[in-house]
């Protein structure tokens, strides 16, 4: 039998193949092999396989917030009997174990099993913020010591203070494109909650006069202010441009998905690979004074394809990347996993190849959050993109954004039955 996984072409991908040879090497009957899709293109392509009813793959990964999608199609199998077996819950950490795994939400139907935890975590400049002229000089204006920012306010002034057109240098770089993958959604999340703002309540679904509060609008008058300290044309930034944008120098800061880390410290990718410093993306401290810190998860689970006839050892190669000895060489391969376990054994800062990571993982693994894991979400991020996008570009304010988003947030949910009245 020979498994076919499916899931984005990256590195963490090429991994788990390669680590597939050990599970063979157990199981000779059972080869592992991958398709994988470009990033930008992975969503559309495994939905249409799956709504052929013969898909190509046995296996699929898919991200977090598609598996609402994915279940009501009736795509994946069940696993609920089979997680009560396998999996002991007090192993992980709760919410990436939901939220790549459960839907609806606490409702004990099972679909998915973690295998590779991410975030959103920042990567900056190291020579830029430990240079004595430059740390005398912040010092001087803000009263305070230039270093790692502790929350969001302190990012701000951060980068305000490295935005320097004449010098073609900016102070910070991310995801901006008005789209619902690798969009300004992924990372407004981050500031959003921790300034206090909320989607939705998770009782009724309701969305005015929550996500268009005086928190939410505090949010999105802030990423406005930030984004002044981006570089000319950085509204349309996706993955690649915000990398890019730190590879060559560009910014003193970025806020990327965790897992992107790689190509930040390749030489032969940046410039500046052995300068680049990593930090736990901040909290912030909101109108009413209360300092909140949750960061926008990423990353995926295991899933089997309800179409494949190799259910059982698909079952089989999925359990074994549970297993502690899979998991101790995907970190030693430089992978995420949320297996608390794993991430809070004192061996996991050796192990993981790169210790200030190691150390940005496992204070980041209980702060995660995730935004709505229901088959609306597509149109629900792209939606607060488009806006948020239109709000940083000036063509309306941050407050009209946030009620605009609010508005067609509850039009969707109503559409799609989520009221009851």
């Amino acid at each position: 039998v020979t498994l076919t996984v499916t899931w984005a072409a990256w590195y963490p991908a090429d991994y788990l193949i390669k680590l597939s040879n050990d599970f063979t090497k157990q199981n000779p009957n059972i080869k592992v092999k991958g398709a994988f899709i470009p990033w930008p293109q992975y969503h559309d392509r495994v939905f249409t396989e799956f709504a052929s009813g013969k898909p190509s793959f046995d296996i699929a990964v898919p991200d977090s917030q598609w598996i609402g999608e994915a279940v009501e199609g009736g795509h994946l199998l069940d696993i609920s009997d089979w997680m009560k077996k396998n999996i002991n819950f007090d192993d992980w950490y709760e919410f990436p174990l939901r939220s790549y795994g459960e839907y609806p939400d606490y409702s004990g139907h099972w679909y998915g099993v973690p295998l590779l935890l991410d975030f959103v975590m920042c990567a900056y400049r190291k020579d830029l913020f430990n240079d004595p002229k430059e740390k005398a000089a912040f010092k001087s204006k803000y009263g305070y010591d230039l270093g790692v920012p502790k929350t969001w306010q302190e990012l701000l002034d951060i980068a305000r203070f490295f935005t320097r057109p004449k010098k073609n240098l900016y102070g910070f770089a991310t995801w901006q494109a008005p789209i619902a993958t690798a969009g300004l959604a992924d990372v407004f999340l981050g500031p959003f909650w921790s300034m206090g703002g909320n989607l939705w309540d998770p009782r009724t679904k309701h969305v005015e006069g929550i996500l268009n509060n005086w928190y939410g609008i505090d949010a999105a008058k802030f990423w406005v202010e930030l984004y002044k300290t981006q570089p000319p044309g950085s509204s349309n930034y996706s993955i690649d441009e915000t990398m890019t944008a730190m590879q060559q120098g560009l910014v003193a800061m970025i806020g990327i998905y965790a897992m992107f880390y790689p190509g930040l410290l390749d030489p032969s990718l940046s410039m500046y690979a052995d300068k680049t410093g990593f930090f736990t993306e901040p909290g912030a401290i909101g109108r009413d004074g209360v300092f909140r810190h949750y960061i926008e998860l990423g990353g995926q689970g295991l899933a089997v394809s309800a179409y494949t006839p190799y259910k059982e050892e698909a079952l089989k190669f999925i359990k074994w990347t549970t297993t502690d000895d899979f998991l101790w060489k995907w970190t030693e391969g430089g992978n995420f996993t949320p297996k608390k376990t794993i991430v809070e054994d004192p061996a996991f800062l050796k192990k993981f190849p790169y210790p200030e990571i190691a150390k940005v993982v496992r204070e980041s693994a209980p702060l995660l959050r995730d935004f709505w894991e229901i088959p609306q979400y597509n149109e629900m991020g792209e939606y607060l993109s488009i806006q948020l996008n239109q709000a940083i570009l000036g063509k309306i304010t941050p407050e009209q954004a946030m009620d605009n988003i609010a508005k067609r947030h509850e039009e969707i949910l109503r559409r799609a039955g989520y009221y009851k009245d």
